[in-house]
């Protein structure tokens, strides 16, 4: 076997695991917070105190920076952008085991359509890059571009839009709660009905997948200044407070998008959530190479369409997937949480007599009050009490 196969079998051996193990570590701190926010709310901790979450990040976080450093190494592109395909079928097979959400016709036919468009983005959407690094001097040419400029300020006013959305719709329901049948008691602090924590769910999407894409930009310019200076011994860039900006651009990017996609994942289904966070990052990530690095002239229309194409197929799966999931079950409870509140609802007193004791029939609803919630007759109003005859 040549060294070439060699590093092609090892390649897609780590992209399939790594794809795997992202896919699990998303679902498992998707059903960490399902659990915890079916608990009542004094008996809730935060994510980070939760052995499930801290299992689901770090599953999550070394599937990404172990895979994607081997796989980038050893993989040629036209490789690399089938395993991300992969990705989100094994997110779809995750959801269904461990969050027992339903694998129908119509889920399976949804992620076919999400992985038919990933791949047609990520073929279509290789633009060829210098191999030469750049220096800081050249990357600060790069950031100061008005067009540059412009991208990422409409870019971050787009974030900031979405979040002041969803803020008003957490505040704000469109429903209100006591007239709500999306409503589910028990498991939402904020009491937003389920229709809402989907569509603020894949809003928080949008955002994740934005900030990803800047994320990879400014880590991409980061290796570039350590590449010169570790690799190719010009240090003299590190000695520059702009280099360490750029780090602390990417570290920002990079806390930020999982905060957001923890929000996320506490809203929807990562079967929904994980293919458009795809689709946005794909998207923003190959308009931040084209603009960026002035690369523009190296796509042709035929490329854009076929993204653009791309796209609209992820979009559609994500739109089945959510439509299969999401209006009535958003918030569909697992395991033990969900067999406790079954059992509390089948025992409730309340549900075989709605009524108090006393309650007496009555002719009209304008009289039917139940005893306990009568008016109190003021003292002065009794009658007097006849005298007792011995």
């Amino acid at each position: 076997m040549s060294i070439e196969t060699h590093q092609l079998l090892v390649g897609c051996a780590v992209g399939v695991v790594s794809a795997a193990t992202q896919a699990l570590g998303l679902t498992l701190q998707r059903k960490s917070h399902l659990d915890n926010d079916a608990l009542a709310p004094e008996l809730r901790v935060p994510a980070p105190r939760r052995a499930l979450w801290r299992a689901g990040v770090l599953l999550f976080l070394v599937a990404n920076i172990v895979g994607s450093s081997v796989q980038i190494t050893t993989l040629p592109l036209i490789v690399l952008s089938p395993l991300q395909a992969v990705g989100l079928v094994f997110n779809s097979l995750c959801a269904a085991w461990v969050l027992h959400e339903p694998l129908t016709r119509q889920s399976v036919a949804g992620t076919l359509l999400v992985s038919a468009g990933a791949l047609i983005v990520a073929a279509w959407g290789v633009v060829s890059e210098s191999a030469k690094p750049h220096n800081l001097d050249e990357l600060l040419r790069l950031l100061r571009r008005p067009q540059f400029l412009v991208w990422m300020g409409a870019t971050m006013l787009l974030v900031a839009a979405v979040l002041v959305v969803i803020s008003h719709r957490t505040n704000h329901p469109a429903v209100p709660i006591s007239k709500s049948s999306d409503f589910i008691d028990g498991d939402d602090p904020q009491g937003i009905p389920a229709k809402q924590r989907l569509i603020s769910g894949l809003l928080y999407a949008v955002v994740c997948g934005i900030l990803s894409a800047h994320s990879l930009l400014m880590a991409k310019s980061a290796v570039e200044i350590l590449v010169r200076a570790f690799v190719d011994g010009k240090s003299k860039d590190l000695r520059h407070y702009q280099s360490w900006l750029i780090v602390a651009a990417f570290l920002a990017f990079a806390v930020s998008q999982l905060v957001f996609l923890n929000r996320g994942l506490r809203l929807c289904s990562t079967a929904v959530l994980y293919p458009l966070v795809f689709c946005v990052f794909n998207v923003a990530s190959i308009l931040n190479s084209l603009i960026y690095f002035q690369q523009t002239a190296q796509m042709s229309a035929l490329q854009g369409l076929m993204v653009a194409f791309g796209t609209l197929l992820i979009l559609a799966g994500v739109l089945g997937l959510s439509w299969h999931l999401g209006w009535h079950d958003t918030l569909a409870l697992t395991g033990p949480a969900a067999q406790a509140i079954a059992e509390a609802q089948e025992n409730d007193p309340y549900k075989s007599n709605p009524q108090s004791p006393g309650f007496a029939a009555c002719d009209s609803a304008a009289t039917c009050v139940e005893p306990l919630l009568q008016p109190v007759v003021a003292p002065d109003k009794l009658p007097l009490l006849q005298h007792r005859h011995v």
